[in-house]
């Protein structure tokens, strides 16, 4: 599976968003996450898939950690997680601050990485990566 180098959807547009100083601050952003995800689904009149979190807000945490993670052992600070929306879509979009490319997803062996890149684009409706002034972002988009 190759990572493409493409921006989410134009008309996703940023609704929260967390800066990430260190691995032990992860479990935060998460909660922090979980919170406003189940916040925008109560506002917008509907009840998260599965009940409260549901199974899709779930995914979208879970995906959104592991990049996250990723973002901070090999990136460069500061880390940023954001959370895009536009309708029933939303994204998320981690931005570190070196520029390289990232990791072919699940091309290293046991204990080497790269898994969480393949997780995310299993668990979402799509993924990618684009540089935008000396920052790195890598997206996943959840429909």
């Amino acid at each position: 599976m190759t990572l493409v180098e493409a921006l989410p959807e134009a008309t996703l547009t940023e609704v929260a968003a967390w800066t990430v100083r260190d691995l032990d601050h992860v479990s935060d952003v998460r909660a922090g996450l979980q919170e406003t995800l189940v916040a925008l689904t109560a506002a917008a009149g509907a009840d998260p898939p599965g009940g409260a979190g549901g199974p899709a807000l779930d995914r979208i945490v879970l995906v959104a950690s592991e990049l996250v993670t990723n973002a901070v052992r090999y990136g460069s600070q500061p880390v940023t997680l954001r959370l895009l929306q536009h309708g029933a879509t939303l994204a998320v979009d981690v931005v570190d601050h070196r520029p390289d490319l990232p990791p072919v997803p699940g091309t290293g062996g046991s204990g080497e990485g790269g898994l969480g890149l393949l997780l995310a684009a299993r668990a979402a409706a799509g993924i990618g990566w684009f540089r935008s002034q000396g920052a790195k972002h890598v997206w996943a988009q959840f429909a």
